[in-house]
């Protein structure tokens, strides 16, 4: 294993296909789980009788239990020791984790009565969210951090595997309805259709950390493990962390409120019908090309606010859709192309946060600053979740019944369109405000990052070095914090050899 590689010393990266996709295996394994956790509300009501405002309750709860320890598993993976698999990879053996609770949730014993049945939702839902998908978040932006190099490249990455990404996602937003509509409301059939999704993504989402070895070193690299005091003075001196936070937090209600299915399931009448209008996505992937050619010319935070417009508009024509098939999958395309910029430059906005602090003179802290964004994202969804089971409850709805009443049924109309609306409206206006760091401030810390790091090339090139073994990670040396510098002047000076 080839140690890693300072990044001063890369100026660009070439992206192997085989790489990429081993990458996108993990996101299509999280994207998979959270198209299948987006069917709890729904599996809470229709399946196991639980009132709506309860389940909202349980969903918002366990998102604050998830927000509460996002920091703290930020912090391990932070001050974690290099191991023979690196720094941030090893965590994604939480991906094992989060696939088998989600099986379980989905497989409530109806034997249990009423409480049981909460307690055990509960439980399960939390150690998914609280514990594995938590440590699974914070490593990923120091995973991408030490597997690729550059805003560009990062750019790249998360948009050109999200197409990999989401054709699987597509694929299995195709499937999951018709599988569950078939399910219908049996609790054995749901267990049974969960255990065949799970299976497979469980062994796809291991892909990245299979194949994709951590080959750099960030400026963390060889200081000393994260303190406290040390994510407080980044937070003091990053006001724009918030705006990124609040953006996740519209994104996330968003896309956790949850009531496609019940639209489709009573409004609609058919479940199953969900799978053609979000099949029709795929219209929409090519886009995702364009995101790193829109960023040369234009910044992020004016492409996502482009997607804000185009949310708004989908879910005006959601409102008026009834239930015709053509007009909501209109509707659909216009919101899936607003999420698309949050979805795939997440991970670019977190780093961009993360080169701001060290431009600053602070430490970078990949996964803390994607972790206390991380937690707006779950604040956000349990939001959503207890706004929609209470609104629900408070509308008359039943789950145990077929045929839902007129209230209800309004009710369910305006969670699928006005709800989202007013989430679209407010990425729009955070969007606007971080417009300001975006444009102007951020271009200026990237110039002079670059100068900095061009400077101590410069200067390792006026020193002899001599080719040295290279590190392995987790040896019994452990790192050394700039192996690839010494390495690199070797090759040069070998290079620059006359030949004879």
């Amino acid at each position: 294993m080839t140690a890693p590689t300072s990044t001063a010393t890369v100026a660009t990266a070439r992206l192997p296909f085989g790489k990429l996709v081993a990458w996108a295996g993990a996101g299509l394994s999280a994207a998979a789980n959270f198209i299948i956790l987006g069917y709890v509300a729904i599996y809470c009501t229709d399946t196991l009788g639980l009132q709506a405002a309860v389940v909202g309750v349980l969903l918002l709860v366990s998102n604050l239990c998830n927000a509460a320890l996002a920091l703290v598993a930020a912090y391990i993976v932070d001050r974690s020791p290099e191991t023979r698999w690196g720094k941030a990879r090893p965590y994604e053996f939480a991906i094992l984790g989060i696939w088998l609770m989600t099986w379980m949730l989905f497989s409530t014993p109806s034997s249990l009565g009423e409480t049981g049945r909460i307690i055990w939702v509960f439980v399960t839902f939390i150690t998914i969210q609280a514990v594995f998908r938590t440590l699974l978040d914070a490593n990923d932006n120091l995973y991408l951090a030490r597997a690729f190099y550059g805003r560009r490249v990062y750019a790249k990455v998360t948009t050109r595997s999200g197409i990999v990404t989401s054709i699987g996602a597509i694929a299995v937003t195709v499937t999951l309805p018709m599988v569950l509509n078939a399910a219908g409301k049996s609790p054995e059939g749901w267990s049974t259709a969960i255990a065949w999704f799970a299976v497979p993504l469980a062994i796809i989402g291991m892909s990245r950390f299979m194949f994709v070895k951590e080959t750099h070193l960030t400026a963390d690299a060889g200081a000393p493990p994260v303190k406290i005091r040390d994510i407080l003075q980044a937070l003091k001196g990053n006001r724009w962390i918030f705006a990124i936070a609040a953006l996740q937090l519209f994104a996330s209600a968003i896309n956790g409120a949850g009531a496609g299915a019940y639209y489709f399931r009573y409004i609609v009448g058919d479940l199953g019908m969900q799978s053609i209008v979000l099949g029709a996505g795929i219209m929409i992937l090519p886009s995702i090309i364009f995101l790193p050619v829109l960023m040369k010319r234009v910044a992020i935070s004016q492409i996502i606010m482009i997607g804000a417009v185009s949310g708004m508009i989908g879910c005006v024509i959601n409102a008026f859709a009834g239930a015709s098939i053509p007009i909501l999958i209109v509707g659909s395309l216009f919101t899936g192309l607003a999420l698309l910029p949050v979805s795939y430059l997440a991970a670019v906005l977190i780093l961009d946060l993360c080169s701001y602090n060290e431009w600053k003179g602070n430490r970078r802290l990949e996964s803390t600053i994607g972790a206390i964004v991380g937690i707006f994202t779950k604040i956000g969804a349990g939001l959503a979740g207890a706004f929609v089971g209470l609104v629900l409850t408070l509308s008359g709805y039943d789950g145990t019944v077929e045929t839902q009443a007129p209230a209800a049924n309004a009710t369910i109309v305006a969670l699928y369109s006005w709800f989202p609306l007013t989430l679209f409206v407010g990425v729009f206006v955070t969007m606007l405000v971080y417009g300001r760091f975006d444009r102007f401030i951020l271009p200026q810390a990237q110039a002079e990052l670059e100068a900095r790091d061009e400077t101590a090339s410069e200067n390792h090139t006026h020193v002899d070095l001599v080719p040295v073994p290279p590190v392995i990670v987790g040896g019994p040396t452990g790192i050394d914090p700039h192996p690839a510098l010494e390495l690199l002047e070797a090759e040069r000076l070998d290079d620059e050899t006359p030949k004879r």
